[in-house]
């Protein structure tokens, strides 16, 4: 969420897939590196896009509007691969640890990247 909020959608997507695939794959969670590619990717890129489109000033409004936005995109996301892997029902145990992987990344992502932002004049 850093990399994206600071840095716009191509370095929030590779960041986000890249590293976060790396960090399953670390960490043994094999089955999981391809779908943490894609969601986390894609979360990257939505949360940047929607940073860039919010312009120079880039606002408070469009900072928390890309979190939820990238967010939502992975909690869904991981939501859509639970179901497929293990059922409907451990989908839904799963949600509200995704969800606390969102808010995480918004209470850490957003002052680091506004910091970040500041800092580098960007």
């Amino acid at each position: 969420m850093v990399a994206a909020l600071t840095f716009g959608p191509v370095v929030g997507g590779i960041a986000g897939g890249l590293g976060s695939a790396l960090a399953d794959f670390l960490g043994g969670w094999y089955v999981w590196v391809p779908f943490t590619l894609v969601v986390k990717g894609i979360e990257g890129l939505l949360a940047g896009l929607i940073m860039r489109k919010g312009g120079e000033g880039r606002g408070s409004l469009w900072v928390v509007l890309a979190w939820i936005v990238g967010g939502l995109e992975m909690v869904g996301g991981y939501f859509l691969v639970q179901v497929y892997m293990y059922g409907f029902s451990a989908a839904l145990v799963e949600a509200p640890f995704n969800f606390v992987q969102m808010a995480v990344g918004g209470v850490v992502g957003i002052p680091v990247s506004i910091a970040l932002r500041q800092r580098l004049r960007i």
